[in-house]
C-alpha cells in the first residue's frame, strides 16, 4: 500500500491506499499559512510507518519545481516537492488534485469504459482533468484548469459555480455570511432564497459544461468533489447546459464513483 495525501482548500486527508482499498484514514483542517501546512503534513506523516515513497494530490500544478495556479491555498510559487523531500527524507510524487481524481475515475470508476471524458472537482474551487484516448492530457503542463474559465464579465467559473460561490452569490440575496452546509439546510426546508442561490450557481455550471463540450466533445463530464453532493444545483445546471449546447451527441453528466476519495485513490497511481 502507498501512503497518500490529498491536500484540499478545507481539509488535509491521508491514508494508506492500494487500488480502491483505503485504510488508516486521517483528516485535519488545512492550515492557512504555508509554514503551518508543512508542519501539519510532517505531523501526519509521523503517525504512519516509515515510507520509501509518499504521493501527494495538491491544488495547482508544478512548473520548474514550483507550484502555480493554486489560488485557494498558500502554496503559490512554493517548491513544495523539494521542501517535503528535505523534511521527510523520502521520495515525493506530486500531482494536481483534479488530475489524480480523474485517474481514479479512468482506472476504477465511471470513466473505466470511456475513451474521452472530462473530470471536474467541485469543491472550494473547480479543478479539472482531461482524458483523451484513455490517457491524462496535460498539454504544456496545466491543461484542465477549467475553473479559470472566464464566463461572465471577467468572472471565473470557480467563483460562480463552487463552494466559494455560495459566499459570494449569497450576498446578492441578502445573506451576510453563510456556509454551504447552512445554505443546504435552508434549501432542504424549502427556503426560496437558498434554492435561488443554488439555481444561479447551477446556471453558471451549465454554461461551463457547454463550453467544455463545444471545445472537447467528450463522451461524458464526470463530477466529483464535496460541492458535487449539493443536489439543488443540478436541475438548473442541466437546463442551462441544454439551453447553451445545441449539438448532438450530448456528453453524459455523471457523478464520480468515488466522491471525496477520488483524489486519494488517484494519487496512489502516480
Amino acid at each position: 500500500m502507498t501512503l497518500v495525501f490529498d491536500i484540499g482548500g478545507t481539509n488535509i486527508r491521508a491514508a494508506m491506499v492500494s487500488k480502491t482499498k483505503i485504510e488508516n484514514r486521517l483528516q485535519a483542517p488545512t492550515p492557512k499559512a504555508r509554514k503551518e501546512l508543512i508542519e501539519k503534513i510532517i505531523d501526519i506523516v509521523s503517525k504512519f510507518p516509515k515510507q520509501k515513497t509518499i504521493n501527494f494530490s495538491v491544488p495547482g500544478f508544478e512548473y520548474k519545481g514550483k507550484i502555480q495556479n493554486s489560488p485557494n491555498l498558500d502554496i503559490e510559487k512554493m517548491p513544495l516537492r523539494k521542501i517535503l523531500e528535505q523534511k521527510l527524507r523520502t521520495k515525493i510524487n506530486l500531482e494536481n488534485d483534479a488530475k489524480c481524481a480523474g485517474l481514479a475515475e479512468l482506472h476504477f470508476g465511471e470513466g473505466k469504459n470511456l475513451t474521452n471524458f472530462v473530470f471536474l472537482t467541485l469543491g472550494t474551487g473547480i479543478g479539472g482533468a482531461i482524458i483523451i484516448n484513455k490517457k491524462l492530457y496535460k498539454g504544456f503542463g496545466g491543461a484542465g484548469e477549467v475553473g479559470e474559465m472566464i464566463i461572465n464579465r471577467e468572472k471565473r467559473l470557480e467563483h460562480l459555480a463552487s463552494g466559494t460561490a455560495v459566499k459570494t452569490i449569497s450576498k446578492e440575496f441578502g445573506f451576510r455570511e453563510i456556509s454551504n452546509s447552512e445554505l443546504k439546510n435552508l434549501a432542504s426546508r424549502g427556503n426560496q432564497k437558498a434554492l435561488a442561490i443554488y439555481k444561479k450557481i447551477g446556471h453558471y455550471l451549465g454554461i461551463g459544461f457547454s463550453n467544455i463540450a463545444y471545445i472537447l466533445s467528450p463522451e461524458a463530464i464526470i463530477l466529483g468533489g464535496g460541492f458535487s453532493s449539493v443536489k439543488y444545483i443540478y436541475p438548473e445546471a442541466k437546463n442551462s447546459f441544454n439551453k447553451h449546447f445545441k449539438t448532438e451527441p450530448k456528453p453524459k453528466i455523471l457523478k464520480s464513483k468515488f466522491g471525496d476519495d477520488a483524489g486519494l485513490i488517484g494519487a496512489a497511481l502516480l
